[in-house]
């Protein structure tokens, strides 16, 4: 059974790693000296800085399922101010999404509100389309069907739950619940597919 992310399910699995969150200055430093504008990524998720702790979560449940390599500005580049726009950030966001094969854009309440995801969606939409959005929930009821900012009905969404093969659990990008694909096929180009239901 496939179902939206829930936020609470996101927020525990970050919470589990709290160093994030209570060394910044330490992060801030490693950040620095390991910085490199050419760094590639497989994936750039787009979200609302007031959903950090939901999307470190997010960002730890991709890379411990798939070892795909995820960005996150706060993260990657934590020397970005987020609640400004300027053109330095746009730049470095520019450059970043230009480094990465997909986006996913994590859809919660928070999302309507904020200055960059509508840009940071605009702009790699005109790069290479390759955009899927991730609805997150703070209901625990079933849904696996995403209806957010009407904008966003124009792309793939993802939605989490186990494979019947082998029980994993996996991210599916889908077009309608009968067709869709594993995350890690769908980076590689390959588009949703319809299943028998």
């Amino acid at each position: 059974m496939a179902m939206k992310f829930n936020e609470s399910e996101l927020k525990a699995l970050a919470k589990n790693n709290q160093g994030l969150f209570e060394n910044s200055s330490q992060i801030l430093k490693s950040a620095s000296a390991t910085f490199d504008i050419n760094k590639t990524y497989d994936i750039f998720i787009s979200h609302s800085f007031r959903d950090a702790e939901v999307i470190h979560g997010l960002k730890l449940f991709i890379e411990n399922i798939y070892s795909l390599s995820v960005y996150v500005d706060w993260i990657d580049d934590p020397e970005l101010d987020r609640t400004k726009v300027s053109k330095h950030t746009a730049n470095r966001l520019r450059s970043r999404m230009n480094n990465c094969k997909t986006m996913l854009v994590a859809h919660s309440e928070s999302s309507p509100d904020s200055k960059w995801v509508p840009w940071e969606v605009g702009y790699f939409d005109s790069k290479n389309g390759r955009i899927a959005v991730i609805p997150i929930t703070q209901s625990t009821s079933y849904s696996e069907v995403f209806e957010g900012q009407e904008y966003l009905g124009l792309y793939l969404y993802g939605v989490h739950g186990k494979a019947k093969e082998s029980q994993e659990t996996r991210i599916w990008i889908q077009d309608n619940p009968n067709k869709y694909i594993d995350l890690s096929q769908w980076i590689k180009g390959e588009e949703p597919y319809e299943r028998s239901a």
